[in-house]
């Protein structure tokens, strides 16, 4: 792979590989060819699972999956951002290549590259009967024929049967999400009044009826908010995003990378969010505020500056249903509630267990 690391260094990308569960001789290639120092800004092998949830910010359902490798890639872009790359791009393999033993499952690799402007997804599946040592050259060769396709514009094309392809070019409204500065945009005319925030994975009916309710209560026509940025998780790509919008289509959807409520009051002064006390209940959480009590007393003062209000649903926590009554808030925050009735919103559906359900059932 002499020739393709060298047309990769010559060009202007930089990046930064997590790859798991194979990937040895990809950074073989890269690393053996003069210039790599400024190609791979940083590369990682985090096979433990510890090491991995440390890195995604929490264990994921299962290491060889297509989320996995986006979650990956896109960390992987965060960091090639973060260490100054002005062309940035993120890779981020996992695979489940076989041992020494007998594989009991399908043989499969999942990788994903992220750029300012798209995030593409590959899945490779691979002979069980094959031994690990053929896996790992088939996977490399996949691997830079997608690197090529995707990042030099070239290439990948007598792998196509192969490799099952999903991508998604993100419109331009949608590029600075990535980047550090706040940003904002919506998919159809709002404004801003009413927002519902959520990560969406998956929509369900609670969500809908939520903002049904929120917007009786309030008078406001409502939308919801999804941030690509979370406080301790990956950014979400922009294929994850388009997916998401699809189950969405017929409500406003605010897409930001405001990732803590400081800054979706700055953005969105005297505006009410819609919650359950799931999530009021983290607000209150001094670890999101670097552990400090007198820091989070004062983001609460700001939030009360910039005229915010919370429209708090009862969510079930464990065994119970818990309102906000029920919550061990500080004064300051309390201040800015205001809860919605059982007899007007009891509806119990919650992504997690949705999750939890599905995957019970692979």
């Amino acid at each position: 792979m002499t020739e393709r690391a060298l047309r990769l260094h010559a060009s202007r990308w930089q990046g930064v590989l997590y790859l798991t569960g194979g990937g040895s001789l990809l950074l073989s290639d890269l690393l053996s060819i003069p210039g790599a120092s400024n190609t791979v800004l940083e590369a990682t092998v985090p096979y433990a699972s510890q090491a991995l949830s440390e890195l995604l910010g929490s264990a994921p359902d299962q290491a060889a999956t297509a989320q996995t490798g986006r979650a990956l890639s896109t960390r992987a872009y965060q960091r090639a951002r973060d260490l100054g790359a002005t062309q940035a791009f993120g890779i981020g393999l996992s695979a489940s290549l076989s041992s020494s033993s007998p594989k009991k499952g399908q043989t499969r690799a999942h990788w994903a590259i992220q750029t300012a402007a798209k995030s593409t997804c590959f899945e490779l599946l691979l002979d069980n009967a094959d031994p690990r040592s053929e896996h790992e050259l088939k996977l490399n060769e996949a691997l830079w024929a997608t690197i090529e396709l995707a990042l030099m514009g070239t290439g990948g094309q007598h792998q196509a049967g192969q490799i099952e392809t999903h991508e998604y070019s993100a419109p331009a409204a949608w590029q600075p999400l990535l980047t550090a500065a706040p940003y904002a945009t919506c998919t159809h005319q709002h404004d801003g009044r009413l927002l519902l925030p959520g990560s969406f994975n998956p929509v369900h009916d609670g969500h809908r009826e939520m903002l049904a309710v929120a917007e009786a209560v309030t008078g406001l026509t409502g939308a919801f908010e999804l941030t690509l940025r979370n406080a301790d998780k990956p950014d979400l790509d922009y294929l994850t995003v388009h997916e998401r919008l699809a189950m969405l289509a017929n409500t406003p959807v605010w897409l930001t990378n405001l990732s803590n409520f400081e800054q979706k009051a700055e953005r969105f002064p005297d505006t009410t969010f819609a919650l359950g006390t799931d999530t009021l209940s983290r607000v209150a959480e001094p670890r999101f505020y670097a552990g400090d009590a007198a820091r989070m007393l004062e983001a609460f003062g700001r939030l009360a500056a910039q005229g915010t209000r919370f429209l708090v649903f009862g969510r079930r926590l464990q065994e119970h249903f818990v309102e906000l009554a029920d919550l061990d808030l500080p004064t300051e925050l309390a201040e800015l509630c205001q809860a919605v009735p059982t007899e007007q919103f009891s509806n119990d559906l919650s992504s997690s267990a949705i999750r939890a359900q599905q995957k019970s059932e692979w």
